[in-house]
C-alpha cells in the first residue's frame, strides 16, 4: 500500500459563528470523507449535550 496516498485538506474556514451556530468549511476531502468526518463530528456534539443520548 505504499503507492495510495490521502489527499488532506488545503484548509479550514470558520464561515460563521453565533453563540448557537456555527458553519465549518473544510476543503477539499476525497469522495466519502465529507460523511465520515460530518458524522463523527456529529456524534462527538450531541454526546456533549446533558440530558440526550445517541442511540
Amino acid at each position: 500500500m505504499s503507492g495510495y496516498s490521502i489527499q488532506m485538506p488545503d484548509s479550514l474556514e470558520v464561515s460563521e459563528n453565533s453563540e448557537n451556530f456555527g458553519q465549518f468549511v473544510l476543503q477539499p476531502l476525497e469522495r466519502g470523507f465529507g460523511v465520515t468526518i460530518g458524522n463523527s463530528f456529529r456524534r462527538v456534539l450531541l454526546s456533549s449535550l446533558p440530558g440526550y443520548a445517541v442511540t
